[in-house]
């Protein structure tokens, strides 16, 4: 009789812990699915307000990657005056040789004078190819100084950016 008394009264306290429970829960539940929807609001203002800013950081990370390539480029076409430069120098070189060869062998004077225009000629083309890799190498260095200044014109809207983020 006693063990069925006290499951009585525990059933009793069970049943007004579980009313007492529920209640609790279902405020919680109101609170939380109010708390969602004000999240989700947010997200979708913020979301609205980034769109341009999202849309000027995609078009400035395009135009990033056309002046890298337009970069990469003209460092390849350095490389091939620099290829060439050391190409007209070898050949430069070679006819040197062949000059003093046949110097020292010959004692007529018209071939020497055409070998000695040759080289002129040679050196003339030598000193525009340098000038040539000269104002090549210019404009990569003014492409990398115009990366650098966009870069951080960048990253100053990034800022701005940021500034507006942590505004919300």
């Amino acid at each position: 009789r006693t063990h069925l008394d006290q499951m009585l009264e525990n059933r009793k306290s069970m049943s007004s812990a579980l009313s007492d429970t529920k209640t609790h829960l279902d405020q919680m539940h109101v609170e939380i699915t109010r708390t969602l929807e004000k999240i989700n609001s947010r997200e979708k203002y913020i979301n609205s307000q980034m769109e341009g800013p999202i849309a000027e950081y995609r078009r400035l990370k395009d135009r990033l990657a056309e002046i890298e390539d337009k970069y990469r480029s003209a460092g390849s076409t350095v490389t091939d005056q620099s290829r060439t430069l050391a190409q007209i120098t070898e050949e430069l070189e070679n006819v040197k040789a062949q000059m003093d060869e046949k110097g020292t062998t010959m004692t007529d004077s018209g071939p020497l004078v055409k070998i000695k225009q040759a080289i002129t000629k040679v050196k003339n083309e030598l000193i525009q190819m340098e000038l040539r890799i000269g104002v090549l190498q210019h404009v990569v260095i003014t492409a990398k100084i115009n990366d650098k200044t966009a870069m951080t014109r960048d990253m100053h809207s990034d800022d701005q950016f940021q500034d507006l983020k942590t505004s919300f």
